[in-house]
């Protein structure tokens, strides 16, 4: 019987090592160049370099050596980030929208063109606590807020419902990052307006409120509270702070914001105009009034105000008066409080309803009827772009239907003011980072001056 013979085996031998040659002297210094570390730049072309990056490219670069983080987290180096490169190239909005039938609501970055990038997706099913923990999270905040100005890509945030009166707050949704603001609860809140300020002599971010008199004798009068993020806490309230200004009531919050300063749209006490745009300066506190040109066509001419491109401007409308459904768009000369005619949008081949906001790049949202009711399931989003006088429609705007609540121009930056956590950490009590305080330990004295420049 013959013997069974097993597999035979495989012998691999292994590979032969590719011949080699010693690197020429030339091959090593470019080999050198390859492997150049970027630290090693010249402070200020390293600099320069990095206030180059995108907010996300430099979140991960903190990730690789105590110098990265050490230099990416200084105060300095953030806000010379936001404001000497990021914000010019800014081409974008954030958006507060109620979609799903109501029963969602979507925080996103949008702009003219591309897909849109969510922010914050909530879910409005859920049971409402009226005694809040004594240290809210964002997440309980979040479910019923309200957008109410963005600068240097800080957020400011209202709360519309259970915490409306007790809280604002201020969010940074690129670094994930905010802080609750507590207002004092020896003075009434009810029916406040927000916006968000910058001060830009003392470098401090303010929320402003406007609290209207509810009484008799102080109707069409409001008073005037302003937070700084620098002093953590509220102003006093004085007699200079009492203006004769009412924020409209279903515009909850400032329309826009140019150059620091928030704008509302209302009305003024013992005065026979209509609408007005009111502003408080962040730096001194004091209220100014901004009349709307004095080009109404009829009575059913609408007068909207945007921020256009640092400028404020007039879309008027005067439904009957152009033919072919034009709207005029007015610049105001901020040194002879005029208003200058720039151009004609249009003509329009749909219903004009409102202009929503306005992209840094000029681009401006308008916002239309698909139907012939109007209510907010028919509300459709276009985009005109006054350099070409072209009307385009970005489809991804759809997910921000059918509701669209509160817009601003937005940027997004590394700024991270003290008192803010991080969310979902809330509740951890957290040392200080000696890589962030010890800045001297890894940085040059070079480098510091640069940064300081």
């Amino acid at each position: 019987m013959p013997k069974k013979r097993g597999a035979k085996k495989k012998i691999h031998k292994p590979a032969e090592a590719p011949e080699t040659s010693n690197p020429t002297p030339e091959e090593e210094k470019e080999k050198k160049k390859m492997i150049f570390p970027i630290s090693n730049l010249p402070p200020g072309l390293l600099l320069d370099l990095l206030y180059r990056f995108y907010a996300k490219s430099l979140l991960q670069l903190r990730c690789f050596s105590r110098f990265w983080l050490a230099l990416i987290d200084n105060p300095i180096f953030r806000q010379n980030h936001v404001i000497n490169f990021n914000s010019p190239r800014n081409r974008q909005l954030i958006c507060n929208s109620f979609h799903d039938k109501g029963r969602r609501k979507l925080v996103a970055f949008l702009s003219a063109q591309g897909s849109y990038i969510p922010v914050l997706d909530v879910d409005l099913h859920f049971s409402e606590r009226p005694n809040y923990p004594r240290r809210i999270n964002f997440k309980d905040f979040s479910k019923n807020m309200v957008l109410a100005g963005s600068i240097n890509g800080i957020v400011c945030l209202v709360h519309s419902k259970e915490m409306c009166g007790r809280f604002v707050a201020l969010w940074n949704p690129t670094i994930r990052y905010w802080k609750p603001i507590a207002l004092p609860q020896t003075r009434a809140w009810e029916g406040m307006s927000v916006g968000l300020g910058f001060d830009v002599v003392m470098n401090d971010f303010k929320i402003i409120c406007i609290v209207p008199f509810l009484d008799t004798e102080g109707a069409g009068w409001s008073r005037v509270e302003i937070y700084s993020a620098n002093q953590n806490s509220w102003e006093n309230v004085d007699e200079e702070r009492i203006v004769r200004f009412v924020p409209v009531h279903h515009r909850q919050n400032c329309k826009f914001i140019v150059q620091g300063v928030p704008y509302w749209v209302g009305k003024e006490a013992l005065a026979q105009t209509n609408l007005v745009l009111g502003r408080i300066d962040p730096s001194t506190g004091m209220y100014r009034t901004v009349l709307f040109p004095e080009h109404i066509r009829n009575e059913c001419t609408e007068v909207h105000a945007v921020n256009l491109k640092g400028s404020i401007a007039a879309l008027i409308h005067s439904p009957g008066e152009h033919p072919n459904n034009m709207v005029d768009l007015y610049v105001l000369d901020e040194d002879t409080a005029d208003w200058r005619m720039m151009y004609n949008i249009g003509p329009l081949e749909f219903k004009f309803r409102r202009p929503i906001q306005c992209l840094n790049t000029g681009e401006i949202v308008l916002e239309t009827w698909a139907g012939f009711i109007d209510k907010a399931a028919n509300a459709v989003h276009h985009f005109y772009d006054p350099r070409t006088n072209h009307v385009f429609y970005n489809k991804e705007i759809e997910v921000l239907n059918p509701c669209w609540s509160e817009s601003y121009i937005h940027v997004e930056s590394l700024v991270r003011l003290e008192g803010m956590v991080e969310i979902a950490k809330e509740h951890i009590t957290r040392r200080n980072n000696p890589r962030m305080d010890n800045w001297n330990e890894y940085v040059s004295e070079e480098l510091e001056a640069a940064l300081h420049r």
